[in-house]
């Protein structure tokens, strides 16, 4: 084995990736780290390689990142340090890391070049998105409450006012009491029907019971359109659960509403460690998270149990970690 010298084993031995860009804009060293977070095996497959056009040339959203406008290589012209808290590279395989990095002019034999420290972000990202995602469940949960209370009030509530009007009229009135206590069971009827609509609207007692396979054979029993189920009738975790239930029934309620569609195609399967869950219909698609609180309400309800949902022209699909299984 050959020794290194120092400063070529210091940045070898660096947690942070390092990046060195000569006067030309094309790469000059690239460390370990930097490999890795790059994508890359070897540093032959970087070195000389103009440094714009390899990890720098698009936008995160595909559009075209102008040479003169990338802060990266900002110090070779100005002799300023630039420091970028968010920034999305391009890796070996065409993919996007997100990127923290500081670029600092560096003198060269052939001119003014610059050495890049950067690091991945993407654990902090996700770390960020979790907590606003908590945060947004929480906002979700305290309106949840609020429309829980108005439904009382302006549904079963009033039904069993009326029902115990309907009552005191038969106890006073026995002459006019059959018709009192016909409306007063006309009443009860309502009142029941109206608290288990809003029992299902929370949690359907059903999922707890018996699954989510049985669940959504009741979700879809009486759908405006052709719904076809394969879902596994294997049992998981109550949180695990209601993410399959809600993700399903939020993608079924805008494929309903919005998508014109004659059919609609429901898979809940184990996938090994993770439960995927999709819903396609032959509608027009266009379903935006953006557009709506109830797809971003199940985004945040997927991340929180580190999951994901993707909503691609007429397909929703979440999968979701079982964390050690059913």
């Amino acid at each position: 084995m050959t020794d290194l010298p120092l400063a070529e084993a210091l940045m070898a031995s660096l947690a942070d990736a390092v990046y060195f860009v000569d006067a030309a804009g094309e790469v000059s060293f690239v460390n370990p780290a930097a490999l890795t977070v790059l994508g890359y095996d070897d540093e032959l497959e970087l070195l000389g390689v103009d440094s714009h056009s390899t990890i720098h040339s698009h936008h995160r959203d595909g559009s075209p990142f102008p040479a003169d406008e990338c802060p990266l290589l900002r110090p070779r012209t100005t002799g300023e340090t630039v420091r970028v808290e968010l920034d999305w590279f391009i890796r070996r395989d065409g993919s996007f890391v997100p990127v923290s990095y500081v670029s600092s002019p560096m003198a060269t034999p052939d001119g003014r070049g610059a050495v890049v420290v950067f690091r991945d972000v993407s654990e902090r990202l996700a770390a960020e998105e979790v907590s606003l995602s908590r945060a947004r469940i929480i906002q979700a949960a305290d309106e949840e409450r609020r429309r829980i209370g108005r439904d009382l009030h302006d549904g079963a509530q009033q039904r069993l006012v009326s029902l115990l009007i309907s009552v005191e009229q038969a106890r006073r009135d026995p002459a006019h009491a059959p018709d009192a206590l016909a409306r007063a069971a006309a009443e009860a009827r309502q009142a029941i029907q109206d608290l288990r609509d809003l029992v299902n609207g929370v949690h359907p007692l059903v999922l707890t019971d018996r699954g989510v396979a049985v669940a959504l054979e009741e979700l879809t029993a009486s759908a405006p359109i052709a719904v076809h189920l394969d879902v596994t009738e294997e049992r998981f975790a109550p949180a695990v659960e209601a993410a399959a239930y809600f993700t399903v029934a939020e993608a079924l309620t805008n494929v309903f509403k919005h998508a014109g569609a004659t059919h609609a195609e429901v898979t809940v399967r184990r996938d090994g460690d993770t439960l995927t869950i999709e819903v396609d219909d032959d509608g027009r698609g266009g379903a935006d998270p953006a557009k709506g609180s109830g797809l971003r309400g199940l985004q945040d309800r997927l991340a929180v149990l580190h999951g994901s949902l993707e909503v691609a022209d007429r397909r929703v699909r979440g999968v979701v970690p079982l964390a050690g299984g059913a």
